[in-house]
Parts: structure tokens; sequence; C-alpha cells
């Protein structure tokens, strides 16, 4: 059976050589069905540029993207969706119609869309604010509207690009035990970039470790935190969790330090 995503010597410069900037070099992964996988490095280590060859916003000098054995490179899937750093919701739009965005996209009529957002909203405990705009909401509010936003086209594959870099650590950490019961749940595959070793740890099934420029994998490591709970702080304060955390932090090459 196929990964759900699979990257095959994926190779990526910017400019023309000589000269040019190598920015990923022979990055080959897999990404199981319904695994948690964070990919952690350095700034400059191409985090970005990968994320963007993935979604197929941005083809690869060299290499491909598998998604179910589908060659998929250069292209958008339908079965990937995304959430960003920034929420990119549309400032004279609801809540509701940010949300049911992707689906009027893809041709689905108004009413249905409507309804089905009703339920989402729900579910995210955010039924009231249909009515609000983006500049009402909160940044962990505004987050979890782009996150309902992705995950009401029912993609197979959601990735994330330090969606929660932005917000206060409390707010943080409510926001990602939320993401950990809401795709468990739903089943789906989550591919997280991330510079936050604690981050990647705490949420992960496995992490792949990346080096600076040019962007190469140079370890994989399996999470084992001993625990199946969705709570931050419960996978935090596992006996198991500073381990991994270290482990990361001598394979990029700094010094470890207090958890």
């Amino acid at each position: 059976m196929a990964h759900a995503l699979e990257a095959v010597g994926i190779t990526k410069s910017y400019g023309a050589s000589p000269g040019g900037v190598a920015v990923l070099r022979d990055l080959s992964f897999h990404i199981n069905r319904n695994e948690f996988v964070s990919f952690v490095g350095p700034s400059g280590c191409g985090k970005s540029t990968l994320f963007n060859i993935i979604t197929g916003l941005m083809p690869p000098d060299m290499g491909r993207i598998l998604i179910d054995g589908e060659d998929t490179t250069g292209r958008v899937s339908p079965r990937l969706g995304y959430v960003l750093q920034k929420d990119l919701l549309f400032p004279w739009r609801t809540v509701l119609d940010n949300v049911i965005l992707g689906l009027e996209i893809r041709g689905i009529p108004r009413r249905e869309a409507r309804e089905r957002a009703h339920e989402v909203l729900k579910s995210y405990h955010m039924d009231g604010y249909e009515a609000k705009f983006p500049g009402q909401l909160s940044g962990g509010m505004r987050q979890r509207v782009a996150l309902m936003r992705t995950m009401i086209t029912d993609p197979e594959i959601i990735l994330m690009d330090e969606s929660y870099k932005a917000l206060d650590y409390p707010l943080k950490i409510a926001l990602e035990s939320e993401l950990l019961d809401v795709v468990k749940k739903a089943g789906k595959t989550v591919i997280f970039i991330t510079h936050d070793i604690e981050e990647a740890v705490t949420l992960s099934d496995r992490v792949y470790v990346m080096k600076a420029r040019p962007g190469e994998i140079i370890h994989e490591i399996d999470i084992d935190l001993g625990t199946d709970s969705p709570s931050i702080p419960e996978r935090r304060m596992s006996p198991h969790f500073n381990t991994y955390y270290e482990m990361i932090w001598k394979k990029i090459g700094i010094a470890p330090m207090a958890a």
C-alpha cells in the first residue's frame, strides 16, 4: 500500500548556477496514513520551501511528490489542506463565510455549505460567532477559524506551517491540544513544519530533523511519550519528553538546554 505522502529526491535552488543558493538537497521521506509528523530544523534549512513544494505551489528542480502513490509534483492536490502561520482570513467576510470559502470554491451550493459550517462551528465551540468579522476576534479564534476552513473540506492530509507561532504560550497549548484531539478523531494525516523542538516532540508520532542550508534530513525519530492523551500539558510531563528533546537539540548541532 502506498504511503499517504512520499517525497523522492527533492532538490531546490534559487538563482542560476554558478552563484545560485541551494535550499534543499536530495530530500526523501514518507508520511504514513493517520500520522502526525513534524519537520524541525534551524532557520534557513528550507522548511517553508519544502512546504510550498509539497502543496504544489512551487516545483522542485529535481524529485517527485507522491500522494497515495499518485505523482502530484508541481500541482495542487484536492487531497491536501493547509493552515499557515498567518490565518489569511478575508476581513470583509464573516466567520461563517470565511469557513465556507473552500466549499464555495469546490462548487458546493451556498445553502449546503452554510449548513455544514454551522455544524463545524458547534464542534469547535464557536457557535454564536457566525456573524462576527475577523477584526472582532482574538488571535486564537482567528487560527481556529482558519483550521475550520481547512477541515470542512475534509482533506486527507493537513499541512501546517508554524501555525501557532504568533500566539501566546497558554493559548498555543490550548489550541495544540484541540488540534491533536480533532485530527486523531477525524483520522487525518498531519505534516507540521516548525522550528520549535518542544512543539515537535509534544505533538508528533515521528520527527524529521533537518540541517541548515542546503536543507537535508539528517535524522528520523519515532516519538513515544507513553500516552494517547491529546492534552499538551500531560504529554509534556511525560518522563520521556526530555530524552527526545535533547536528542533533537544534539542532532541539530546546538548544545542541549533545559526544557
